[in-house]
């Protein structure tokens, strides 16, 4: 199975951390945190990545050999010729590397547990994977039918317990046919297409779930994945 991961955030939030480097690849105890991330999919059974990046691409590009090698995956790397967005860095990506099986699609700046990235579609319906917090307010959550299909796509700012949005997705082939790249957002432009077609789903995922995107969120990873490797 293929996976498509997005590296093209500016990371802005981190800047005092990468000093205007990649943030997919800021260092955690020594290795690239993509790297950690990379294993996960590899552990979940996923063959042949492609790295869909933007910002700071050629810092990918230098280091593509060594994550291919110290992950054990094929990896692709393909370059915005200008900014995107999150759809349309995926769009771009399909166009050079179609997929004709259904596929994964995931954020560069989150850590799950590998179990999360087993996601697959039914072949008819995509998949989002959604976790359930006891405050949705720094996430985009989900409002989900009894049948599991999503209703909605809610904002940041509602508050309270909910399922929200992890950001992986498993796509089916037909999901984005017809789609040309364009600068779009995967939230509010490609989602609720297939949401309006009835064609996604949730699936729910009590893993773990870390967004790396600010410096007290690295940080707090890196004390925990240093005390793991400690016990």
């Amino acid at each position: 199975m293929r996976a498509y991961v997005l590296c093209g955030g500016l990371g802005t939030r981190l800047r005092e951390v990468t000093k205007g480097g990649q943030k997919a690849v800021v260092d955690v105890h020594g290795e690239p945190f993509l790297l950690l991330l990379l294993r996960q999919l590899k552990t979940a059974g996923i063959g042949h990545v492609v790295l869909c990046a933007g910002y700071r691409a050629d810092q990918l590009e230098t280091m593509l050999a060594d994550l291919s090698q110290g992950a054990g995956l094929s990896l692709d790397l393909v370059i915005e010729p200008h900014p995107l967005g999150t759809g349309g860095a995926l769009l771009n990506a399909l166009q050079q590397h179609p997929a004709d099986a259904p596929y994964l699609v995931l954020n560069a700046d989150t850590y799950l547990a590998h179990d999360a990235f087993r996601l697959r579609s039914d072949g008819v319906d995509s998949v989002i994977l959604g976790v359930a917090v006891a405050d949705r307010a720094r996430y985009g959550s989900l409002r989900v039918a009894d049948d599991g299909h999503v209703l909605e796509l809610l904002e940041k700012g509602e508050t309270g317990p909910g399922l929200v949005n992890a950001g992986v997705y498993c796509f089916t082939p037909a999901a984005m046919a017809g789609e040309q790249p364009r600068p779009c957002s995967m939230e509010l432009d490609l989602l609720p297409s297939l949401i309006a077609r009835c064609a996604l789903r949730v699936v729910t995922y009590a893993g773990s779930f870390v967004d790396i995107g600010t410096p007290d969120a690295l940080a707090a990873f890196k004390a925990s994945s240093d005390r793991s490797a400690q016990q």
